[in-house]
């Protein structure tokens, strides 16, 4: 080698451990009571209006025959109206949002039973459910132009609850609402990537994963998390662990992808990883939410840490739905030492869990890509509109104005994280009625 090409390779090393690095500048202590952290500490409107941001819409259930909403019932039609009204609001400031995401769950619950197969006389209602918030999804980005990406979750099957994305019949819940199954999974999108907004890849549309980018120089990584849970059920005729095994596979490849264009990377899925906090909060064993496959000790969930952690340079965030709450988790390499990823839920827009109806935005870094705070709107299930109450991430978990999500949590203690995510659990609605400390912390078994 000569001397030119050693210096160039000397230099991509440098880069490449500095973009590691860079991840873990301007920690600061945040041993700060939750509840007398003053208002100066959120980062104001004006150090974040320069910053780019996204929303995150999740868990709608919208339950087409109930007007009213009440908490611990699905979204009614006032309150999927009003959420409509307030995202429009959003999306038409300026500056607008550059995408939206759906992180799952359309439809409203129904009575499963044991089996959790969709019983026959709700079938119908079940459809609508569906067909309703997917048209009303595309008529919001359509009206106003921005990129949708959607994600499956364990309610949007047309067969049941949990089980494969697509039915017997290979139709998938997109077949439902007109010309949805052509414009989505990312709506605004070109199919074939050039420029941005577009799909980079969709290998198996009827598996409900694929990756687009939806800005330059970021791929949003799309998982169908349901193939990887504990209470899969496949009916589409692939067996659960060829199913997620080749999705994991996929993810490897779409990770390596992403280096070699020098992307970076927004994962995004419904079922997140870790333990189910649910289950530990009602002193119930408490197990991890994604299936313990193919082998007990290289099951997905070891597989996904081995692969953030060897993509961590790239990663700038995990997101999900699925439990309705505001919280955070993070995520450890396999060996349990270090703190590689944080993921962060949106709370779910229907009040089921006794939670207060809400949803996100997100500001980013231009440059890196990082995801530097967020602000959660909420309100009341019975409230005329959505009004305007809303709380800032950085205020909640007193970060420094100059950290990122990551930064500010992988410093954090356990119980400070924890202290500061029971203020917001249940998206303003008082405080848990249980312990949420066991969800917090995603480490490989």
């Amino acid at each position: 080698m000569n001397f030119p090409r050693l210096m160039v390779c000397l230099t991509c090393i440098a880069l490449l451990v500095s973009c590691a690095d860079s991840r873990h500048s301007h920690r600061t202590a945040k041993n700060i009571d939750p509840a007398s952290r003053p208002e100066s500490t959120k980062k104001v409107a004006t150090s974040l209006s320069a910053n780019p941001y996204f929303i995150q819409v999740s868990d709608v259930h919208l339950d087409s025959k109930a007007t009213t909403t009440n908490y611990g019932h699905d979204t009614g039609t006032e309150l999927w109206t009003k959420t409509i009204v307030k995202l429009t609001e959003i999306i038409r400031q300026k500056p607008a949002p550059k995408f939206i995401i759906y992180t799952g769950d359309l439809p409203a619950h129904y009575d499963c039973g044991t089996t959790c197969f969709i019983p026959p006389d709700q079938r119908k209602t079940h459809h609508k459910n569906i067909a309703q918030v997917l048209t009303d999804l595309r008529k919001l980005a359509e009206d106003t132009g921005i990129p949708l990406l959607f994600t499956p979750g364990n309610n949007d099957s047309l067969a049941g609850d949990y089980c494969s994305y697509a039915d017997e019949n290979n139709k998938t819940p997109l077949s439902l609402a007109p010309d949805s199954e052509n414009a989505y999974p990312a709506l605004n999108s070109m199919r074939t990537c050039g420029n941005a907004p577009c799909i980079v890849s969709n290998p198996h549309p009827q598996m409900g994963y694929y990756s687009a980018r939806p800005i330059e120089g970021l791929r949003v990584i799309t998982l169908n998390s349901i193939i990887l849970g504990q209470r899969y059920h496949q009916v589409d005729g692939v067996e659960q662990v060829d199913a997620g095994n080749t999705q994991m596979s996929w993810l490897s490849t779409e990770l390596v992808a992403a280096r070699l264009s020098g992307e970076k990377v927004l994962i995004i899925m419904h079922i997140p990883p870790g333990k189910n906090a649910y289950a530990v909060a009602h002193n119930r064993t408490p197990t991890q939410m994604w299936a313990q496959l193919p082998l007990p000790n290289n099951n997905w969930m070891h597989q996904f840490l081995t692969l953030v952690k060897q993509y961590q340079s790239e990663i700038t965030g995990i997101l999900y739905g699925h439990t309705h709450m505001d919280e955070v988790r993070r995520l450890y390499d396999v060996d349990g030492v270090n703190i590689t990823e944080v993921a962060v839920s949106a709370p779910g827009v229907s009040p089921q869990h006794n939670n207060n109806p809400g949803f996100k935005i997100y500001w980013y870094s231009y440059s890196t890509k990082e995801l530097l705070d967020f602000e959660t709107y909420y309100t009341t299930p019975a409230a005329l509109s959505w009004g305007k109450q809303s709380y800032h991430f950085s205020t909640i978990f007193g970060c420094d104005a100059n950290s990122t999500l990551y930064q500010c949590l992988s410093d954090a203690s356990l119980a400070d994280v924890n202290a500061a995510m029971d203020t917001i659990f249940t998206v303003m609605h008082g405080a848990p009625a249980y312990k949420t400390k066991g969800g917090i912390e995603v480490k490989a078994e």
